[in-house]
């Protein structure tokens, strides 16, 4: 929309999940300070644990998981790091990790990532990740254009929503509804309708396709 403008600064908030290769922050490699300026655009941001440095100054993940900003109170500038965790469900309890957090060292910066990553990748995580997501890592957006996503495990298939919304009878649909609803209701299977069932013989085509998210 606008190719003239120079779209700096930052792409990636704390907290959000980044795949490896995206830029976190986009910088100018020379920067003109001048005076009177009111967006701090002139301020750089500096690499810190799984971030590299790209030619144009630009900060870019090395590996995918989730950003943490750090403030240096020596040198008194941000540090953005990457904290490597597979993709799973961000929780309200989990969100102390990804707050920004001031240190006095480069050093101090590895230790706190390191103490704040949920796991070591290498030996998983205690109990299990938090529906993660199931099926293949998605294609770049600049070969599949957006199409193709990840299957999020939480995002219910309308197909396997019941009552199913099938064109039905009426008589049949209400019976269909009705064993649903008192199934739904805790009835056993012997006493809620045992010979009566509903089925499609084509669901299999369609199971999974609308929920890609």
């Amino acid at each position: 929309a606008m190719p003239n403008k120079a779209h700096i600064g930052v792409k990636a908030l704390p907290s959000d999940y980044c795949e490896a290769g995206r830029i976190v922050c986009k910088q100018r490699k020379y920067i003109a300070k001048n005076p009177g300026v009111t967006r701090k655009r002139h301020f750089k941001l500096y690499p810190g644990v799984n971030v590299r440095v790209m030619k144009n100054t630009s900060l870019q993940a090395m590996v995918s998981g989730r950003v943490k900003m750090t403030h240096d109170v020596t040198r008194d500038v941000l540090i953005m790091n990457v904290l490597a965790e597979p993709r799973e469900e961000l929780l309200r309890d989990e969100l102390w990790r990804y707050r920004t957090e001031h240190v006095t060292s480069m050093e101090e910066n590895k230790l706190i990532c390191h103490l704040r990553a949920k796991a070591l990748s290498i030996f998983g995580k205690e109990g299990g990740w938090v529906n993660p997501p199931t099926g293949v890592k998605p294609m770049r957006v600049r070969i599949s254009h957006g199409n193709d996503r990840w299957n999020n495990p939480t995002v219910q298939d309308p197909l396997e929503i019941e009552p199913f919304a099938y064109p039905l009878p009426r008589g049949v649909l209400e019976r269909h509804m009705r064993k649903v609803r008192r199934r739904q209701a805790g009835v056993s299977d012997e006493e809620n309708d045992p010979e009566f069932h509903v089925t499609d013989p084509r669901f299999h085509l369609f199971k999974g396709q609308s929920a890609q998210r």
